[in-house]
């Protein structure tokens, strides 16, 4: 009995024993602020733990099925006003055996009641294997960032990944509501913004509680929360609007209309709760309103009703990137942190609360909001302001404000790296009433960077010299008069100046000069202080400041030095928060249900125009009489209420770039209004009405024909990196590829043959860390069909290319797509898709960007020039001579030991690879040497048998087994490894540099009698290792420093050579060398080096072997390869990997670039610089890529709309100054041809073969009668001449006789004339007797070499065939230029 008494009692007991963990959990969680706080990407496994009921009550409410999050059936419980910050709500394993200790494992979930008191439950989570996945997450941080760190560089990352974005704006998400008779929704509105009256919400009964309305949060919020997290920031607060929200901030935004946030929503429902849940809420949204009876209630609808918009954005956010924080606040929490007064609260509580580098973010929010939040910002009591930004769009129109604080200091205005000029000569201006006054000239060729203002600073030798320890002061440049020369004088804030360092200025000690970056300080006004500068909230104060230039930022060169357009965006601004907070809706320029039901015949559009009337005359004012001013305040209006999805994402590209400014100090910020508007895309526009379609906003805006117009487009998206994706989730919310389920009427045709990379996942916001490694082009399909399930794509992993086979050939040009968007990273493929579009007549949108930089060109079919017909001049390649002996700049240097690795690693080792057969198993190694000598010449053939000496030589092969298990081998590999690094560095930075200075004096003079060491050319400074206590050399700080670089190479290098002999297994490789090993190591090849320097032998020695022959010297240097080459070994070879940092690549690669730079005297790179020059790293920022997707999208409306050429815009931006330059296409030029008349690129004459005279059977004849009538040649006017690509297959003063090739097919001379061509490539033209040779034209394939057969082939698919022709008068002897002539094969079946 006692027994069963206890075993009854024994739930209780346990259910006691959790009650009280939970108390002390909660008491020991409580925080001194009422955010929810999770740091990282925690699970909710713990929740479902055995130990848990089915159902964890976190306190009375709603039950939210845990199967929303992949958790089956389990569900926990919470109050609906409850906030609950939740990082991940994804599902996992998780352990029963592990219980995690570390207090970052734990999840805090935040009880905000209506008494504000707040409970904070830490739930610690039962495994650690998230634990440790997160921190391996951490750890790799620096990949998934590293193309930003190019443009930011490190100190501005450090401070992004510092920084707390806090956004406010409408987040959506759904909620529900209760409509008492005083409450009123209005018309269009879908959501809780669309709730006015009361504004209270409660749940009587599970009728009431379906009433739900699915709120569409705002495309501008999630494109900046997007463009933030791809950047990195540490963490993002989502402000939380109290419950009560006040009209005015529910009216000023219409989600029905909002396209981009429709998509963002569809993306994350199905990225977090799958498909159904997209869909489920699309079909919920279309009944919103709909009657529900009580027993049609799910009590799964009430429970997905629990998931705000706030939470959705929150987990989206971390999909996007797991390493930002995020926390959900109520606004009037954030308000009270940044208002709280010192006796409320310590510095220490505030900073853990808001973090150390805040930025405060408003989005589409009235303009009361954004006095209040930028208010609270100023009024923060610490030393600093808190940095605000503004943003909003209303249909064409957006509007960016930034308040930085009073004093905010710019440290780098355009972030560019000054570039080192190379001095001339520095001279005292001596007619100077300023005997400070200086003129500098610059070396011959060299040009500088300098204006007016900048503040340069003068570097001298870098090598072991006194000039390269003077330390010379700041000069401002005062003017300039050349681009090679300028005057300076001595910087006003420079103290010293000594003598001795201007003496040796003048006396040429100055080897360069660089521009020294100044920081500067910059005065922001707030919001209030502009609108009310006379702390009066009046009406009248509110357009005073419009007539200031210097708070309005230009973005367009013809717009915004309008005083009157911008007189007329800023006051429909103001109009439009007054009509508001009047009406508590936007403006819609079609009547209202109410206003249907009352037969009002005032509209909103006549409303609208009052309160513009009425802002003028209390503001004194006249209206301007201008057409501008009443298009502009028409279109805004007519607009306002519907949001444009180009216009949102170029509106969150800016605001977030100003975000980073902000945090940084990095850029020149906006100061203080920038305004942009794209109202030439109105042109033509025709009534719009309301819009049931996916772009209803877009319809609301342009109407539904330019909607449906997209909808059936057959859109070719060439790339799908950074730019690829933005245009993707740009045309998903546009509705492109839907127009009918046939895909001939509307589809996306996507191509790219590359593969995902952790570092694309800072700018690409389609893929996730499990994308990696997948084709980009398939992984964007996927990710495109949650933002547009209806959408249809086409995805490919072909390259798009002139020499490749694959689905783009002449029918997809010609037939398969209407339009193509490039986002292509390199010029050859644009400048095909270019031909392409131009063959063909295709629309063409090119975009690209280069760190904050970017542009887009728009290709207008008919109209335009193309892409290709104008080019930016190439990179000048760098001189072998500059690289083999004469650097003077660090690019130099790196690319010397760029290609130092690939020699050492890659080229050698598959030498190797490919001889070590033929060494093995020859009998005379002369035979192997005449061959070297007969192929490659005396110097080459000698250096491949030494090399190959080396490499193949007796040790470590006959040592142990050829195994990394066995330690002698290992011991013996690392030994001969060690002694090969120490060689190295010996012969590259002493012999070699030694060696040059001998064979050119310091005071020898070149051809021309003057100095040989002069201008680029600077002497070497010879670098060996000396060790510390060396009694026969002194050994100074510099050489301290010397020997330490040569321990890094000799140490990178011996990692390296071992690696070639032993498999590289990760961590556990052997050889890791370390630097005390490399210097003991040069410490003893250093002293024995000493005592053998008078006999000079010393390692290898260069010269041969004395009298011997060549042959002979050859042959000694392979039978040292004899050896090693019979154990036929396999070294690996290593391909430069620079988002690797763990393999030592770059590692080599610096200090190598380092030791050489440190021999001539130029100044070194760290690490992060020689992996950018030597990988070839183009700087890319989430930021650049948004906003030149947003101008590409612009352009593709355009092309669909059919506008003038005039209406076109081609941008150039750079976000860091900012600068904006928006000007029309240029018309294709014009060529004259044949009776006077011209012609363009877009003109062809199309030649057709019929059924009677098949293309194939076309002769030349033929062709040149057919090409003369449609040119219009009259009589007197001969085809002169007919070209294949680089082949001239026709020339009448050559052939106009040959009566045999005249009737030969056409398409046979041209075959004859692609796999005709000579071995040397010399033969670009058919001469008659390749022409008329039988034998030849009917070369088997057999015959053919591959080259051959492909090109033979690709001819054979090719249906369009164009010739270059020219015209000739007989008469004046005048050549004229055909348009060109296109001879078109049928379409095979």
């Amino acid at each position: 009995m006692i027994m069963m008494s206890i075993l009854n009692l024994l739930p209780f007991i346990v259910g006691a024993f959790h009650l009280l963990i939970f108390l002390q959990s909660v008491n020991g969680a409580r925080q001194p602020w009422s955010s929810s706080s999770i740091s990282s990407r925690r699970e909710f496994d713990s929740m479902t733990s055995p130990t848990r009921d089915a159902h964890t009550t976190i306190s009375s409410g709603f039950k939210a099925p845990l199967s929303l999050f992949g958790y089956g059936k389990k569900s926990i419980e919470y109050k609906r006003h409850s906030l609950i910050s939740v990082n991940d709500l994804r599902g996992g394993d998780s352990s029963d055996d592990e219980t995690a200790n570390d207090a970052d494992t734990a999840v805090e979930v935040v009880i905000d009641d209506e008494t504000d008191k707040q409970t904070k439950a830490p739930i610690q989570l039962e495994s650690i294997t998230n634990n440790k996945s997160k921190k391996k997450k951490v750890d790799n941080d620096d990949e998934r960032y590293s193309r930003q760190m190019f443009a930011l560089g490190a100190r501005a990352h450090k401070l992004v990944r510092s920084t707390t974005a806090i956004l406010d704006g409408p987040m959506g998400g759904k909620v529900t509501a209760t409509l008492d008779d005083d409450d009123v929704m209005i018309d269009g509105a879908d959501g809780f913004d669309g709730l006015q009256g009361n504004g209270k919400t409660d749940h009587k009964s599970k009728k009431e509680a379906a009433i739900a309305t699915s709120e569409v949060p705002s495309g501008l919020l999630y494109e900046i929360a997007k463009n933030l997290a791809l950047s990195g920031v540490g963490r993002i607060i989502l402000v939380d609007n109290d419950d009560a929200a006040s009209p005015t901030d529910a009216g000023y935004f219409d989600g029905a209309l909002d396209d981009l946030g429709a998509a963002y929503r569809r993306s994350a429902l199905s990225e977090i709760f799958g498909s159904s849940a997209a869909q489920d809420d699309e079909e919920e949204r279309a009944t919103k309103n709909s009657d529900v009876d009580d027993e049609e209630v799910d009590e799964s609808d009430l429970e997905a009703s629990a998931v705000s918009g706030a939470t959705l954005l929150a987990e989206y956010i971390q999909r996007l990137n797991p390493g930002v924080q995020v926390d959900i606040v109520q606004r009037r929490k954030i308000l009270d942190l940044m208002q709280k007064s010192d006796e409320g609260a310590s510095e220490e509580e505030d900073t853990v609360s808001l973090g150390t580098n805040p930025v405060v973010v408003c989005v589409d929010r009235s303009q009361s909001v954004q006095l209040e939040m930028n208010d609270a910002c100023r009024n923060k009591t610490t030393a600093t302001n808190v940095p605000f930004v503004s943003v909003e769009t209303a249909g064409v129109h957006s509007r960016v404000f930034c308040d930085f604080g009073p004093k905010f200091v710019v440290v780098d205005e355009d972030g560019e790296t000054p570039r080192a000029t190379l001095l001339n000569r520095v001279e005292e201006v001596e007619s100077s009433i300023n005997s400070n006054l200086f003129t500098v000239h610059c070396l011959e060729g060299e040009r500088h960077d300098v204006s007016r203002g900048d503040v340069i600073e003068f570097q001298g030798d870098q090598s072991d010299g006194q000039d390269g320890n003077v330390k010379f002061p700041k000069y401002q440049v005062t003017s300039v008069k050349s681009p090679s020369c300028f005057t300076i004088k001595r910087w006003e804030e420079e103290k010293d100046e000594s003598a001795e360092s201007l003496m040796i200025l003048l006396g040429g000690g100055a080897r360069s000069f660089v521009r020294v970056k100044i920081p500067k300080a910059t005065t922001f006004l707030s919001l209030r202080e502009i609108l009310y500068p006379s702390s009066s909230d009046d009406a009248e104060n509110t357009l005073a400041f419009l007539e200031d230039e210097s708070l309005f930022a230009p973005s367009d060169l013809d717009k915004s030095f309008d005083p009157v357009r911008r007189r007329a965006v800023m006051t429909s601004m103001a109009a439009l928060d007054l009509f508001v907070k009047k009406y508590n809706r936007l403006p819609s320029r079609i009547g209202t249900k109410e206003q249907s039901a009352s037969k009002q015949k005032r509209t909103d559009m006549d409303r609208f125009h009052t309160l513009i009337r009425k802002m003028i005359k209390a503001a004194d004012v006249a209206a301007p009489q201008s057409g501008t001013w009443d298009t502009v305040i028409n279109q805004f209006a007519q607009t306002c209420r519907g949001k444009f999805t180009p216009i949102q994402a170029l509106s969150g590209a800016l605001a977030a770039q100003e975000v980073l400014k902000a945090a940084t100090g990095l850029y020149n910020p906006v100061h203080q209004f920038l305004l942009y508007d794209c109202d030439e895309v109105l042109h033509g526009n025709e009534e719009c009405p309301d819009s049931e379609s996916i772009a209803s906003g877009q319809s609301y805006i342009l109407g539904e024909h330019i909607s449906k117009k997209i909808a059936r487009s057959r859109i070719f998206l060439v790339g799908a990196g950074a730019i690829g994706c933005e245009l993707l989730k740009n045309l998903s919310a546009m509705g492109a590829g839907t127009g009918s389920s046939n895909t001939k009427q509307g589809c996306l045709i996507i191509t790219d043959m590359d593969t995902i990379e952790k570092s694309n996942l800072s700018r690409q916001l389609l893929f996730r860390d499990h994308d990696v490694g997948e084709f980009k082009s398939t992984a964007a399909r996927t990710a495109m069909m949650r933002f547009l399930p209806d959408c249809h794509i086409e995805a490919h992993t072909s390259r798009v290319g002139d020499e490749e086979d694959g689905p783009f050939d002449d029918d997809f040009w010609s037939s398969g797509c209407n339009v193509v968007l490039n986002a292509l990273d390199n010029v050859e493929a644009r400048l095909f898709v270019d031909k392409k579009c131009v063959s063909h007549g295709l629309g063409l949108v090119d975009a690209g960007t280069l760190g904050p930089k970017g542009n887009v060109q728009v290709v207008v079919p008919n109209y335009s020039e193309s892409y290709g017909s104008s080019a930016d001049p190439p990179e000048p390649d760098i001189p072998v001579c500059t690289l083999k002996n004469f650097p003077y700049e660090i690019s130099h240097t790196i690319q010397w030991a760029r290609d130092l690795f690939d020699g050492y690693f890659n080229r050698r080792p598959r030498q190797a690879n490919d001889h070590v057969g033929e060494i093995s198993q020859a009998e005379d190694l002369s035979n192997i040497a005449q061959a070297l000598l007969e192929k490659l010449g005396e110097d080459a053939a000698t250096d491949i048998a030494e090399e190959l000496g080396e490499d193949l030589g007796v040790f470590p092969f006959v040592v142990g087994s050829d195994d990394p298990s066995d330690p002698e081998y290992v011991l013996a590999v690392k030994k001969a490894s060690l002694s090969w690094a120490i060689e190295r560095a010996y012969n590259l930075f002493f012999k070699s540099m030694d060696e040059l200075i001998q064979k050119h004096p310091i005071d020898s003079l070149d051809d021309d009698g003057q100095p040989f060491w002069s201008g680029t050319r600077r002497p070497p400074t010879p670098l060996r290792f000396i060790p510390l206590d060396s009694e026969d050399d002194e050994v100074s700080a510099q050489q301290v420093i010397i020997n330490e670089r040569i321990a890094e190479f000799v140490s990178a290098a011996t990692r390296l050579r071992m690696e070639s002999f032993l498999p590289i297994s990760g961590e556990d490789a052997p050889s890791q060398i370390s630097l005390d090993e490399a210097l003991t190591a040069l410490q003893v090849h250093a002293k024995e080096l000493a005592k053998h320097r008078k006999s000079k032998q010393i390692l290898h020695n260069l010269s041969g072997g004395g009298d011997s022959d060549t042959v002979s010297a050859i042959v000694d240097k392979l039978n040292g390869a004899k050896t090693g080459a019979s154990f036929l070994p396999r070294l690996n070879l290593a391909d430069f990997e620079k988002d690797d940092e763990s393999n030592g690549h770059v590692t080599f690669v610096t200090a190598a670039s380092n030791l050489r730079a440190l021999c001539y005297g130029i100044a070194p790179a760290d690490p992060m610089e020689t992996r950018r020059v030597a990988g070839r790293i183009v700087p890319a920022m989430i930021t650049t890529t948004g906003l030149v997707s947003a101008l590409s999208c612009l352009e593709l409306v355009k092309l669909l709309k059919g506008v003038p050429l005039n209406v076109h815009r081609n941008a150039f931006v750079n976000l860091a100054l900012p600068f904006f330059a928006f000007t029309a296409p240029l018309p294709a030029e014009e060529v004259l041809g044949v009776n006077g008349n011209t012609h363009t690129i877009w003109d062809n004459i199309v030649i057709k073969g019929s059924s009677k005279t098949p293309a194939e059977s076309l002769t030349l004849k033929n062709f040149i009668e057919k090409a003369k009538k449609k040119a219009g040649c009259e009589d007197g006017v001969e085809i002169s001449s007919i070209s294949f690509g680089p082949y001239m297959i026709y020339a009448n003063f050559l052939h106009s006789f040959d009566e045999e090739l005249l009737e030969t097919p056409i398409l046979d001379i041209v075959k004859d004339a692609v796999i005709g061509e000579d071995d040397d490539g010399d033969d670009d033209f058919v001469s008659d007797e390749e022409e008329t040779d039988g034998d030849e034209s009917k070369k088997k394939i057999a015959e053919l070499t591959n080259d051959q057969k492909a090109a033979l082939s690709k001819l054979e698919h090719t249906r369009f065939i164009d010739f270059s022709v020219a015209a000739e008068d007989e008469e004046t002897g005048e050549e004229f230029e055909l348009p060109l002539v296109r001879l078109e094969r049928q379409r095979k079946e």
